[in-house]
């Protein structure tokens, strides 16, 4: 995947900081898609196409630094996640469909949950920006108010602010 990436950026000087961002930010990058998509593979699709669009846009992020560029990937990885996802929701597989009776009385927890988890994404992604995106990095990727505040480039007490009225909204 990183070659890929690579293959798209044309200096070589920012072919090495490409590599240095991908390696600081890609495991927190998988776990913010895996938390969302709850699949190896997919979530592996979602962070490659987050790096693909940050080396085709690599020149405009020269004036940003570490924190801002970490933000922008993972909303990036976080807006990829959601596409697949909806994606995936969308198509209806014939096994589900042939499915017998009993078979989804057994699975009838795990329907409501995930029509739980269904209700509350379109909640989230239906908040103003900057709260759903705060929602999202402390409960989807598992990052702690401080590495938050530094990625949105706003202080500690304006994430707990920002959590607290995305909770009442939602």
């Amino acid at each position: 995947m990183l070659m890929l990436c690579l293959a798209a950026i044309n200096s070589d000087n920012d072919k090495l900081t490409f590599e240095k961002i991908y390696y600081q930010n890609k495991d927190i990058m998988y776990n913010c898609a895996y938390s969302i998509l709850k699949d190896t593979s997919s979530a592996e699709d979602a962070v490659q196409d987050s790096f693909l669009s940050l080396a085709r846009n690599f020149e405009k992020t020269h004036s940003m630094n570490g924190n801002q560029i970490r933000s922008y990937l993972i909303i990036t990885v976080r807006n990829a996640s959601y596409k697949i996802y909806n994606k995936r929701k969308r198509e209806i597989s014939t096994e589900d469909v042939y499915q017998e009776e009993e078979d989804i009385s057994d699975l009838s927890v795990d329907t409501e949950n995930k029509e739980l988890r269904d209700r509350l994404f379109g909640m989230i992604k239906a908040l103003d920006k900057k709260y759903g995106d705060v929602i999202i990095l402390k409960y989807y990727c598992d990052m702690h108010d401080k590495d938050i505040a530094a990625s949105l480039s706003i202080s500690v007490e304006n994430v707990k602010i920002r959590l607290h009225r995305a909770k009442i909204m939602l």
